[in-house]
């Protein structure tokens, strides 16, 4: 009979897991990859800069997703685009704390949104790394990502901290409401 129950388990489970492909993109040392290991793992672990990208599939509250994190170094951002085409989500990592790269951040954001391969595609923005001092509050990230003019794709702001786990919930549930 436990046969049968794990047997039972598992089709359900493949019927009624949601699957979502993703691209992680934001400047390098924003956070993306500490984000992917609090995904999988529920810890941040430790990381080291990711050369080109990394595809991690990895499941949370029924959702199975396929993570493109793609390095933040300008050598890579050209790439970004590439990987956005068929994705159900895009993901866009800032630094919080480093308001100097901010302006960097809104020029790579809007020159990925303009790619017609990123055209309607939703966005999800983690103003990572709340956890540490001084940091951008959400209605300044909105501010100085120029976000209003943001109009064909939806979006939205989340400040997370991807280190101690803060918020990442709230981001799931955001990322539930695509993917098939």
């Amino acid at each position: 009979m436990t046969e049968m129950g794990d047997l039972f388990s598992r089709l359900l489970a493949a019927f009624f897991t949601k699957r979502l492909e993703v691209v992680l993109v934001g400047l390098e040392s924003s956070g993306k990859t500490t984000l992917c290991n609090q995904l999988a793992l529920g810890d941040a672990g430790e990381t080291s800069p990711t050369v080109g990208l990394n595809v991690r599939v990895l499941s949370r509250n029924r959702i199975t997703f396929k993570v493109w994190d793609i390095g933040g170094q300008q050598k890579y951002r050209s790439e970004w685009p590439r990987y956005t085409q068929g994705c159900d989500v895009i993901i866009f990592v800032v630094d919080s704390n480093d308001s100097e790269r901010l302006a960097e951040a809104k020029h790579e954001l809007h020159q990925l949104l303009e790619c017609r391969e990123a055209t309607n595609i939703p966005v999800l923005i983690l103003a990572n790394k709340i956890d540490l001092g001084p940091k951008l509050s959400e209605e300044e990230v909105i501010k100085g990502l120029n976000l209003d003019y943001v109009t064909d794709n939806a979006w939205m702001v989340i400040p997370i901290s991807a280190k101690e786990g803060t918020n990442i919930d709230q981001a799931v549930t955001f990322l539930s409401k695509y993917g098939h």
